[in-house]
């Protein structure tokens, strides 16, 4: 409250010369330094040299009259007007502006760290005050980029957070309805949903915050970050270098970014909310998952995408490595897509449990599926996604997919491919018409995983090919209008493969029904993955009660196919599996007291 009178009661001058401050730098921005401009009222056109500088000096903008004339509006505008002048600054930017790059700052930080200045050992002030925080307390907050304390003030306090503003920037760049926004989106509703705001959703995602300040509302400063591509940040090393009392839950929020990049400012808000509660759980865990779970909080919240061009960056190129971390578009773009499929195949509860696992990278994503009982481990559901990025498997891919390289015309002898990295992928497309084999062979020293998405009157089918121990296989394709071979690299060494692909005259061959007696068995199902229904064969060596059952991996039964006595011989069940979720299921044959199992998968 006090603190607001003294602001309020500056002389009108004091404030026209801070903004006039800042009105220079906006003419600046406008007045010439661009190599050449048009203006665009007039058509006149200024070379960058000494007759613009004298113009500049003299109060113009550029090369024409016009200048002067949105000089002396800008100046006006500052003084009286300061939002609006840096609104319409930041229109008469070129567009390249409004496509600037933009990376984590909370990777930023880590990386830069170095270069910061050591913040100054000085004791914290007078303006930390002991008592309860409310609308119009100061304080002083650590800011890591700076080497002096920054003072703001509290312009929202709500049920689950503080919004404090630096001083510099109120009123200058962000201003109250700013302020109202961001805290209604963290305390009450989000575009996902109108009935729980960021805090709510993140932490049903994710887990409880740690609450290292004894404060139950998180902090979130909005100031001035140096660098432009940085919209916001958390920064775990303030619990170590801070005093006791600057040790805040605090997320940093760029001024100029929530000004007017709301929607940007916004995601940034959930995404840094992951980093903050993924660091109490699990402070060291690699980029690669922290980075996608982020990513998903942003989808998570209702805003998707909040940098359009991740997604298709990676799907460019999806041979990168997934694990492999650089603050780059397409690393954001795999790693979101990676954890957006991972919760959407199976479930929230993984997605929980991968935040609560003190192991890091590969290994804590397997430990999390052991938690939660899946048959299931990282290098499983990698090779399911790599197939999904082609096949469409998945919501997050908004109807793209990863992108291809063409074979030749059916036949070809050998086609060679490479897949460029560990844990990346190669998409090779073949546009037969008819019946198609097609055979892969790897490198020895290789480990790959190999599918085959085979296309038939507009629906896909994706073949799993089975793959020996001389990384050879094939796969057989009946009435294909297209196949895309896609293959996997697992193994930090190899990555170089063949195909050959040739037309095949497919036979007939009639089932055999005479009682045999060998063991009665499951044969492989197909196809696996199956996007639809599933058949089932099996053998029975003599006639006895039979039960054929689907599982998922809870262990719960889904369907109960068969429960009857049966002749020997061969005998195939259907699966109509339309109405089960994604995931992994066990079928499970069980005759004459013995049981036979197949795995198999949904793709959706």
């Amino acid at each position: 409250m006090g603190s607001r009178r003294v602001a309020s009661a500056l002389p009108r001058v004091a404030q026209c010369q801070s903004a006039r401050a800042t009105a220079g730098a906006l003419y600046d921005g406008i007045g010439g330094r661009q190599s050449s401009r048009i203006c665009h009222p007039c058509g006149a056109s200024g070379q960058r040299g000494a007759s613009s500088d004298r113009l500049r000096a003299q109060g113009g903008g550029g090369a024409c009259g016009c200048g002067v004339l949105l000089g002396a509006a800008f100046l006006l505008m500052a003084c009286f007007f300061p939002r609006m002048a840096l609104a319409a600054w930041m229109l008469s930017l070129p567009l390249v502006v409004a496509a600037e790059e933009r990376i984590c700052g909370t990777r930023w930080l880590e990386q830069h760290r170095a270069s910061f200045p050591a913040p100054a050992a000085k004791a914290v002030g007078a303006s930390q005050e002991a008592g309860p925080i409310e609308v119009g307390t100061q304080l002083a907050f650590y800011v890591p980029t700076e080497f002096v304390l920054k003072s703001a003030t509290c312009r929202y306090k709500g049920t689950y957070c503080y919004i404090f503003v630096e001083e510099s920037q109120w009123d200058i760049i962000a201003a109250q309805p700013d302020v109202d926004k961001l805290g209604a989106l963290f305390d009450a509703a989000t575009p996902a949903d109108p009935e729980r705001g960021v805090f709510e959703v993140a932490v049903d995602a994710f887990g409880e915050p740690a609450d290292e300040d004894g404060d139950p509302r998180i902090f979130i400063l909005i100031l001035d970050i140096p660098d432009k591509r940085v919209v916001g940040y958390f920064d775990g090393n303030l619990y170590e270098r801070a005093q006791p009392q600057l040790r805040r839950d605090t997320i940093y929020l760029d001024a100029s970014k929530l000004a007017f990049s709301a929607y940007l400012a916004h995601a940034t808000l959930a995404h840094e909310f992951q980093h903050l509660i993924h660091w109490g759980r699990d402070a060291d865990e690699e980029a690669w998952i922290d980075e996608g779970l982020a990513g998903y909080a942003e989808d998570l919240v209702g805003f998707p995408e909040a940098d359009p061009s991740m997604v298709p960056s990676f799907l460019a190129d999806p041979s990168i490595n997934l694990t492999h971390w650089a603050s780059e578009s397409a690393n954001y773009g795999k790693t979101y897509l990676f954890a957006s499929f991972l919760a959407e195949r199976y479930g929230a509860g993984l997605i929980r449990q991968i935040v609560a696992e003190p192991r890091n990278g590969i290994l804590g994503i397997d430990d999390a599926f052991k938690n939660q009982n899946w048959v299931e481990d990282y290098a499983g559901a990698w090779r399911l996604w790599i197939a999904a990025n082609y096949a469409g498997g998945y919501e997050a891919l908004r109807g793209r997919r990863a992108a291809t390289v063409s074979a030749p015309e059916v036949p070809f002898a050998e086609l060679a491919g490479e897949v460029g990295s560990q844990w990346g992928a190669t998409n090779v497309v073949i546009r037969p018409e008819g019946d198609i084999a097609i055979d892969f062979a790897g490198a020895a020293e290789g480990h790959y995983a190999a599918w085959v998405y085979a296309m038939r009157d507009q629906r896909g089918e994706l073949i799993a090919m089975e793959l020996d121990a001389d990384n050879t296989g094939q796969v057989q394709a009946a009435d294909v209008d297209s196949a895309a071979v896609i293959v996997g690299r697992i193994s930090p060494t190899g990555g170089d493969f063949a195909l050959a692909a040739r037309y095949f005259t497919p036979t007939v061959v009639a089932m055999q029904t005479e009682e045999r007696a060998d063991a009665s068995d499951l044969a492989p199902v197909y196809p696996n993955p199956a996007n639809s229904a599933v058949n089932l064969p099996f053998r029975l060596a003599r006639e006895t009660d039979v039960e054929l059952a689907i599982y998922n991996a809870l262990g719960q039964r889904t369907a109960l196919l068969v429960a009857e006595r049966l002749g020997a011989g061969q005998h195939l069940a259907r699966w109509s599996s339309e109405r089960a979720a994604s995931g992994a299921y066990w079928a499970v044959l069980k005759v004459g007291g013995e049981t036979r199992t197949r795995r198999l998968m949904l793709v959706r």
